[in-house]
Parts: C-alpha cells; sequence; structure tokens
C-alpha cells in the first residue's frame, strides 16, 4: 500500500470532518467527487487498484455520524419503507448478495469479458468463462459506499439541511468548471503535467487528445466522456435551480458555464445524454407553461432552446467554413464513434452481456462479473431481471415521491425536483456508456438530496420526536447545529 501526497491531505480533511461535523465533511466528500482521476492510496497487491479521495472522505463522514446518534436516526429513516432509500437499499443488498452467490453458481456457464484486473492491473479486454474475481469483492464494497453515503445525505436533508447542500452542489458546479479551464489552460500552455499531481491513479489517461482540432475537455477525470457525465449532472442539477429561482446567486452562471464546457468536451456520451437532459428539461418547462405556474425563467429557456438556438444552427449554415468545423466534430463524436474500434468492442460487451443475461436464466453472473457497455445491459447481466426488477421500482418511488400530495416546503421541492433532474441525467450517462452497476457517489449524494427532501413531513416529524420537550429557542436553532 502506498499512500500519494494527496493521500495525506485527504487523512488531514478526513479528521477535520469527524471533528467539525457532518456538514463539513459532506461539503468535502461532494468537492471530492471531481477527482475522478485521482488516488489517495495505491494498491500494488490487488493488482495496481486506487483509492479515490471520495471513498476514503466517506469513511469520515461515517464516522462522523456514528459519533451522532441523532443523524444516524434521521439516516436510517432516509431507508425506511415505503420510500425510495428503501428499494433503494433492497437493490444494494441484493446486488451484493449477488457478488458472492451468483458467480460460484453459474461459473462456467457462459462467456463473458470480465469487470476483474489482471495481473498486469489492467481490465481483462478478452471473453473468458465466468468465474469469481476480486472485482466481486471490490463492486460490492463500492455499492455499499452509495447506500452509506445515500443514507446520511438524505438524513442530513431530512434535518433541515438541504439547502447547504443545494448551495454545496452549486459551488461543486463552479469548482468543476474551473478544472475544466485549467486543464484546456494547461494543455494549450504545453504544460498539461502541471496537473499530473490530481491524475495519479492507475487508469489509462486520456488527458492530451484531440477530437477535428479541439481539445477533448477531461478537466480532473482520466477521460472526456467522464467529465462529461459528471459535468452533465451538475449542469442539470444548476439548471433546474435557475429555472424555480432557488435564491442563489451562482446556479445560474454555474449552469451557462458548465454548458459551455459541455458543448466543447466532445464527448459522444454528454452529446447524447445531454439531448435527453434538454428534452426532459423542456417538456417539463412546457408543462409549467400549460399549468399556468410558468415563470420568465422557464419562458426564457423555452425561447432560447426552441427558437434562439435553430436560428443560430441556421445561421451557422451559412459560414461554410464555420458550419463544416461543426459537422466535422459531430460526425467524429456521434457517428463515427460506432464505426470505430471502440464502437465495435463496446457493442460486443453489451451483445455479451446480454447473452449471458439469457444463459444464467435471466439470473446474472453477479455484481461484478459481467462487463458491458451501457448500464441496462450491466444491471441484467450482473443482478438479473430480480436485481433489475428493484433499481426500476427505485425509480418508480423516487420519481413518484416529487407528485406526492404531502410534499414539503417551496425550498425542499425545489431543491428535490432539481436533484432527481440531475439524478435522471447520471442515469441517462450511464445509459451511454457505463460499464459496471456502479453509478457512483454524486449519483448518491443527488438520490439522496432528493429522497430527503421529498420525504413526508410525517417521517420528519417521527425525526424530531425526541426533540420536541426541548424548548423553542432549541428548536429554531436546530437546523444549523449538526452536532446534536
Amino acid at each position: 500500500m502506498t499512500i500519494e501526497v494527496i493521500g495525506y491531505i485527504v487523512f488531514l480533511l478526513g479528521a477535520f470532518g469527524i471533528v467539525l461535523g457532518a456538514r463539513f465533511a459532506t461539503a468535502v466528500l461532494c468537492l471530492s467527487t471531481l477527482f475522478g482521476a485521482a488516488a489517495a492510496i495505491q494498491l500494488p497487491s490487488l493488482g495496481g487498484s486506487s483509492i479515490q479521495p471520495s471513498h476514503l472522505l466517506l469513511f469520515s463522514l461515517i464516522a462522523c455520524c456514528m459519533l451522532r446518534p441523532r443523524l444516524i436516526q434521521a439516516a436510517l429513516a432516509s431507508t425506511a419503507y415505503p420510500g425510495p432509500g428503501f428499494w433503494f437499499a433492497g437493490y444494494i443488498l441484493f446486488s451484493v448478495l449477488s457478488a458472492f452467490f451468483l458467480p460460484r453458481i453459474f461459473q462456467g456457464a457462459t462467456l463473458v469479458y470480465s469487470s476483474a484486473r489482471g495481473a498486469s492491473g489492467v481490465m481483462s479486454t478478452i471473453a473468458s468463462p465466468l468465474s469469481p474475481g476480486s472485482s466481486n469483492l471490490t463492486q460490492a464494497v463500492y455499492l455499499l459506499s452509495d447506500l452509506a453515503c445515500f443514507a446520511v445525505v438524505g438524513g442530513l436533508a431530512q434535518l433541515g439541511h438541504a439547502r447547504f447542500l443545494a448551495q454545496t452542489l452549486v459551488m461543486t458546479a463552479i469548482t468543476c468548471f474551473a478544472l475544466a479551464s485549467l486543464d484546456v489552460g494547461t494543455f494549450m500552455a504545453g504544460q498539461p503535467e502541471w496537473l499530473d499531481f490530481i491524475r495519479n491513479a492507475n487508469y489509462t489517461m486520456h488527458t492530451a487528445e484531440t477530437m477535428s482540432g479541439f481539445k477533448r475537455i477531461v478537466g480532473s477525470y482520466p477521460e472526456a466522456s467522464a467529465y462529461g457525465s459528471a459535468a452533465l449532472a451538475y449542469f442539470t442539477f444548476t439548471l433546474m435551480l435557475w429555472l424555480e429561482r432557488f435564491p442563489s446567486r451562482m446556479a445560474g452562471f454555474a449552469a451557462l458555464s458548465i454548458g459551455v464546457t459541455i458543448l466543447l468536451c466532445t464527448s459522444t456520451t454528454a452529446y447524447i445524454a445531454g439531448a435527453l437532459v434538454l428534452l426532459a428539461v423542456i417538456a417539463f418547462s412546457l408543462n409549467q407553461l400549460v399549468a399556468g405556474r410558468t415563470t420568465t425563467r422557464h419562458a426564457a429557456f423555452l425561447g432560447v432552446t426552441l427558437f434562439v438556438v435553430p436560428a443560430a444552427v441556421i445561421g451557422l449554415m451559412l459560414i461554410p467554413d464555420a458550419w463544416n468545423a461543426v459537422n466535422d466534430l459531430a460526425n467524429l463524436a456521434l457517428v463515427d464513434k460506432l464505426e470505430s474500434q471502440s464502437g465495435e468492442e463496446r457493442t460486443a460487451w453489451n451483445a455479451l452481456a446480454l447473452t449471458a443475461f439469457v444463459e444464467t436464466a435471466t439470473f446474472g453472473g453477479g455484481l461484478g462479473t459481467v462487463r458491458a457497455s451501457s448500464f441496462p445491459a450491466a444491471v441484467l447481466s450482473n443482478v438479473g431481471l430480480a436485481g433489475t426488477i428493484l433499481f426500476l421500482v427505485f425509480l418508480h418511488s423516487l420519481l413518484n415521491a416529487a407528485r406526492s400530495k404531502k410534499l414539503p416546503g417551496w425550498s425542499d421541492r425545489t431543491i428535490g425536483l432539481a436533484a432527481i433532474f440531475a439524478s435522471m441525467a447520471q442515469i441517462a450517462s450511464a445509459t451511454v456508456s457505463a460499464s459496471g452497476t456502479d453509478l457512483g457517489l454524486l449519483f448518491s449524494i443527488t438520490a439522496g438530496l432528493a429522497t430527503g427532501c421529498l420525504t413526508c413531513p410525517s417521517a420528519r416529524e417521527r425525526i424530531a420526536q425526541p426533540q420536541l420537550s426541548r424548548t423553542s429557542a432549541s428548536l429554531t436553532t436546530l437546523p444549523v447545529l449538526i452536532s446534536t
């Protein structure tokens, strides 16, 4: 085990989080999700695996919660039946059980592209018989970490810290834009190695690639698609806050700046998933218009997306050089991508993953056993039909929470709605290019925030019941305290 320089910084921040409370620990965790190419700890004995800063800081947040019983109670309440957290916990626990039983039950039953690392530390890309591997354990740990993160964030939101969490995500989005700017700036200056200290994980780094003359923006991630997926989640969250007039001066700036980097990042994943997200937001804005709840911001957004952008595209077509450059980029990122070696390889992964789903009698090969290139294919082939149904029930419950007649106040509803859209954006990105079933800590943060914000008032009353005997003064200060 080797602790990197950034690892010592993470340990220090984690210690501060335990002392200063869950709000500080959660804010640092949110920021750490940006460093997708960083390794706090290297594990050469496990095939060169890397532990990212975000997962180390999650342990700090969990330790912080263990010292605060009321936060533990709120975290458990966020996974109570029949809320979305209950079904998310069911999906996670079923997936973890599948990792230990299904690979042994169906060993040798089908051919798969394994998610395990070989002796050289490189992911296998050769089809081999299904068998247990180290990835079963690592993926189980990742999913349990996702569940813990979901529960803690949901508990914090239920305790009245939703606005703080929303502001933290807005600042994280701005930091994401700053890191993307540094990526482009250091590349243009001919000094990309300046960011090597946050690109030290044992991954293949695609940090100096260009496409049709455009620098592929990766920010603090190993490749453009990873950056595009994360940036799209932040863009969606901040855009929805801006549309719904959430009281944040930076939400609109964050959405605009992140949106520009998504357009320039040349990521196929970001372009396809981004188109789906924009269609969803347009549909939402049109629904607000029909229902008579539209604001000037909804009208402005509809005007830009439905009229200004098409007019700009038509105008661009009148400038041959500019249109040819954009057209070449679109062809490389979208049309030619499927015909490339990478596209053919990923198509083969999905085909073999779906074959494994059928040949394991729809049970799946077990979490971490099968490598795919699309989230639906990965879920079906790894955790089977039962795991897929649990995840779909979770999604239905999450979306249904926004339509509940027992919604909380306007602020929590706005944050919860933005968090749902951000979660859906991440699922859209994963549907395009995810190789496994782990949606990551950022998804757990947004989904947990949505669950905590849209929890029925009766659940909040149950959490607050032990505090009803306190004085009214202590009740008014409760939202800003975390150590009780």
